[in-house]
């Protein structure tokens, strides 16, 4: 069994990480709001090219499949995320409309866990920020539906970037909060 120290400590390394995710997420943020274009076109870019990565790898280990069928399968699906991939990092603008689209049903699946997860987070402390953000995510969600297709070529800049502003947000007071808690438990303890 694990001492308290060391789950302590385990616990104050993770308060870190959430800290630092969270100021990473803000300077991602702040750029994508200040870039909008640019950031969809990249986001929309690397997109393209983690499809051409995963049919690549996927058409590599085909060949493991147990049954000629399977394997036939396994080649299909990676020729098409192969040629989905290449067809995004091609045409990022039309690739864009798609993401933009995939990024609504993102941030309202999101805003709702989020909320969920915040009534969890209200008897230490930090869910109202958590409440907040799940609140704005399914906002955002509504609002790219209702300018959809017009807005494509900035709404995955601006909202992402909102979007990873407010997370980072969360994430930095989730872990003071976490890290406070954990400071009054060893206060209580001595």
């Amino acid at each position: 069994m694990e001492s308290g120290s060391n789950i302590k400590n385990r616990l104050l390394k993770a308060t870190k990480s959430f800290t630092l995710i969270g100021v990473l997420a803000l300077i991602l943020g702040i750029i994508a709001v200040v870039y909008p274009q640019a950031f969809g076109e990249i986001t929309t870019q690397i997109l393209g090219i983690v499809l051409m990565l995963g049919g690549l790898a996927r058409a590599i280990f085909a060949g493991a499949a147990f049954s000629f069928s399977s394997m036939f399968l396994r080649w299909i699906y990676a020729v098409v995320m192969i040629v989905a991939g290449v067809w995004i990092f091609m045409n990022p603008d039309m690739g864009l409309e798609a993401l933009t689209i995939v990024l609504g049903v993102y941030f309202i699946v999101d805003g709702i866990t989020s909320i969920v997860y915040s009534f969890s987070l209200m008897p230490i402390g930090g869910g109202t920020w958590v409440l907040i953000n799940g609140i704005l995510g399914i906002v955002l969600g509504i609002l790219i539906f209702s300018k959809w297709p017009q807005s494509s070529e900035f709404v995955v800049g601006i909202y992402l970037g909102i979007k990873l502003i407010m997370d980072g947000i969360s994430l930095v007071i989730t872990g003071y909060v976490l890290r406070k808690s954990l400071d009054a438990i060893s206060l209580s303890d001595n």
